[in-house]
């Protein structure tokens, strides 16, 4: 297959799974008696509808900040050839740094913000060397080393907010709220949506031209796909899954940092909401690009809002259908090889036809 064939199989293929999981979701949403049709124009329009005083749309947009993130960090994990999910660690210890900081230093917040950023991102790096050092010095598997790690970061959390961290004897453990002057501003109240969107967006920005315009990208995704073709090229290739790893436990632990400036203003127990694990889910429908992790975060965020505001809502189906969509589209990303030589057969048809 040709570069312009590739391109459009990398398209067809998540869509393909696209639309297979929208088709068993509507089948278990005829069971509940409702329209297939009507449920999923109610979750489009709760999902990224222009009305009310919030608009959904940026609600989704705000929702979507950290899958960005996250599935950024997961993808330069990927194009390294690193299973690695210890993006749930990167995350909250990234958190940690911020809610702690923010409270201890009293500097010009001017200063103090940015400062705050470089030092979650430093952790997030600093955590994400675990697995790859392990992996790359001891061969021990990236998989197991990280789902430890990831335990050790929300025991460290658990610990930090009902002790040194607690702001109060309340029922909930959590930190004190940081001062108003390190708040990310928000474009719409309440929405989420704001200065952490335009983070993101950049970073995706500057993670294409990385990966697609610098050498060293070159090198990463040579790394990943042809470990041997890289290394009789002179291309260190244990170094370059070092480089990557730090990479993506910087993007990690930034996320963690700018959900504490710009949402919660604050950690709290249960703070680790799954949303390292769910950037896997992004990198992997968005084919380890930076363009498909802005796209997927934003469908996949889309999904759940619509769910919450448009299905369980308006026609009193359950949320959880959201994630239950979201696991078919996983589902049938999985089982690409079955469906695949099918797609293939037809670009291959349809470029011999023009």
């Amino acid at each position: 297959m040709n570069k312009q064939q590739n391109r459009l199989m990398n398209v067809l293929v998540p869509v393909t799974a696209l639309v297979l999981g929208v088709f068993v979701a509507s089948l278990l949403i005829a069971m509940t008696e409702v329209s297939p049709f009507k449920a999923f124009g109610v979750l489009v329009s709760g999902a990224f509808g222009c009305s009310g005083k919030v608009w959904p749309l940026c609600i989704t947009l705000g929702q979507s900040t950290p899958l960005i993130m996250t599935g950024l960090a997961a993808m330069f994990a990927f194009r390294a050839g690193i299973f690695c999910i210890a993006q749930e660690s990167q995350y909250v210890f990234g958190a940690i740094v911020a809610a702690w900081l923010g409270v201890t230093l009293h500097w010009p917040s001017f200063l103090l913000v940015p400062f705050i950023m470089l030092c979650s991102m430093v952790v997030g790096a600093l955590a994400a060397e675990i697995p790859a050092v392990l992996k790359v010095k001891l061969g021990v598997n990236e998989i197991i080393s990280s789902i430890m790690i990831n335990n050790i970061a929300t025991l460290v959390l658990e610990y930090l907010v009902a002790f040194p961290l607690r702001a109060d004897s309340g029922q909930k453990a959590q930190s004190a709220v940081l001062p108003q002057s390190l708040w990310l501003p928000q474009f719409i109240k309440g929405s989420r949506w704001g200065v952490s969107f335009v983070i993101a967006l950049i970073c995706v920005v500057v993670a294409y031209i990385v990966l697609w315009k610098t050498s060293y990208g070159y090198e990463l995704r040579m790394a990943g796909q042809a470990p041997l073709f890289a290394r009789y090229g002179g291309i260190d290739a244990d170094q370059v899954v070092l480089n990557a790893m730090a990479v993506s436990g910087a993007l990690a632990g930034l996320a963690g940092c700018m959900e504490v400036l710009g949402n919660y203003h604050r950690i709290m127990t249960g703070f680790s909401s799954g949303l390292g694990f769910d950037g896997l889910s992004v990198a992997m429908l968005g084919l380890s690009s930076p363009i498909g992790v802005f796209i997927v975060a934003i469908l996949l965020a889309g999904i759940r809002q619509g769910a919450q505001l448009g299905l369980q809502i308006n026609l009193k189906i359950p949320r959880e259908l959201g994630g239950v969509l979201i696991a078919l589209i996983i589902l049938f990303i999985s089982l690409q090889n079955i469906y695949t030589p099918l797609l293939k057969k037809f670009v291959s048809t349809s470029s011999l036809k023009e």
